[in-house]
């Protein structure tokens, strides 16, 4: 064999090892990563957070976005996850259903189901997504689940959560069109204050710099289900083109962005599995 069939035939098996590669990497982002569910465990350690509070757990999800994608068998395996972790306080961080997903009695019973599944002794709480409020029938047929599911909406406004105890924690909730100074409203610099909003870009927000924000927790974006090595997402989403993951912030707060449990546009995920967050709280 002469060198030039040599380097040819070496040219020939690198192409081939990257038609390989790819079709490799396009089978596992469409059958098998958006299948997948991953649990991303943190300890919070915060010296505000009362000495009742240790060892509260806290599971975060958002973007569900059942539909066409986050059929039945995927929410139900989201749901017996969060049932297994046993959650003391579950978040939702908005996006019930995707945009196109038609609410029926049969699908609205179903995430009621789910929801109301779920234990969690010291509440269930969830923030409006963009999709949650796309029309007053469906922010209602939603609001309803979580009344029959005993889910309360934090819509620019705080709770307070206790654990046998006097001392608490507060959670925060923004909803799309974020009032700062309503929903911080009686935050104290001396209170672990736990902020929830849906899309990243709300956390850039001046007014919060001037709040005395403990931690922060976003989603909205999904990661954009495709997120190339080096390159980073293929596009870029609104309300998260400020922060996203691969745009990075030093904000006054610490702050946690999830790629979320449902797909949407597109039953895909490359660098982006979809996950449940699972934080424990230590003073």
């Amino acid at each position: 064999m002469s060198q030039l069939q040599k380097r040819l035939m070496i040219i020939i098996a690198c192409l081939l090892a990257i038609v390989l590669a790819f079709d490799a990497s396009l089978f596992y982002s469409v059958k098998v990563a958006p299948n997948r569910l991953k649990v991303d465990y943190q300890t919070l350690k915060n010296n505000k957070i009362p000495l009742t509070m240790d060892d509260v757990s806290i599971v975060y999800f958002t973007d569900l976005q059942y539909g066409a994608f986050e059929n039945k068998d995927r929410t139900q395996k989201v749901f017996e996850q969060i049932n297994e972790l046993s959650p003391d306080i579950l978040i939702f961080g908005g996006d019930l259903f995707d945009s196109d997903t038609k609410l029926t009695n049969a699908n609205k019973e179903l995430l009621t189901k789910y929801l109301a599944s779920i234990d969690a002794p010291l509440g269930k709480f969830a923030v409006w997504g963009e999709k949650d409020l796309q029309d007053e029938q469906r922010r209602n047929a939603i609001l309803n689940i979580y009344k029959e599911a005993q889910v309360e909406v934090l819509d620019n406004h705080s709770v307070l959560v206790y654990n046998q105890g006097v001392n608490h924690i507060r959670i925060i909730g923004l909803s799309m069109d974020a009032n700062v100074k309503e929903a911080a409203n009686g935050a104290s610099d001396k209170e672990f204050n736990l902020l929830i909003a849906h899309q990243p870009d709300t956390l850039t927000n001046e007014e919060l710099a001037q709040t005395s924000i403990s931690y922060a927790l976003a989603g909205h974006a999904h990661d954009t289900q495709v997120n190339f090595p080096i390159l980073g997402p293929y596009k870029t989403i609104e309300g998260a083109k400020k922060l996203n993951r691969s745009l990075s912030k030093d904000l006054s707060f610490e702050y946690e962005l999830s790629a979320g449990t449902g797909c949407t546009n597109i039953d895909m995920r490359y660098n982006a599995v979809p996950e449940i967050h699972y934080f424990l709280l230590k003073h």
